[in-house]
């Protein structure tokens, strides 16, 4: 299953409103930076995977492997997020499941964030 169009960052406008006004949260083998807008009903996933990530083929798998991630976890996060994952070189370095558990720790702390906001 992918990740709908409606739930996909898709234009340079969008990436660049959440690079340059989005809070960024540095997990170490990727990079998240995001904003929270109230009005939308459902969050949004841009990846940035750039040639000094990889070849082509490592690109493509790590976009595939946090896409994966976010359309199972994306309940943890508030609704109209916009979330731009940018990965470093050494991301598939760790198994999956520790990208699993720094992704939903970036997803509580964004979470906690947006709640103490409030």
């Amino acid at each position: 299953m992918a990740v709908p169009a409606h739930q996909r960052l898709r234009t340079q406008y969008d990436f660049e409103q959440v690079r340059s006004q989005g809070t960024r949260l540095n997990c170490g083998l990727f990079i998240v930076q995001y904003t929270v807008e109230g009005q939308l009903k459902h969050s949004r996933l841009g990846v940035i995977a750039s040639r000094r990530v990889g070849n082509a083929v490592k690109r493509n798998y790590g976009k595939r492997v946090f896409r994966n991630l976010f359309r199972n976890h994306q309940k943890n996060l508030p609704l109209g997020t916009n979330l731009v994952m940018v990965l470093r070189s050494n991301f598939d370095s760790v198994p999956y499941a520790e990208l699993e558990m720094r992704f939903l720790k970036a997803c509580k702390n964004i979470s906690e964030n947006f709640n103490s906001e409030k």
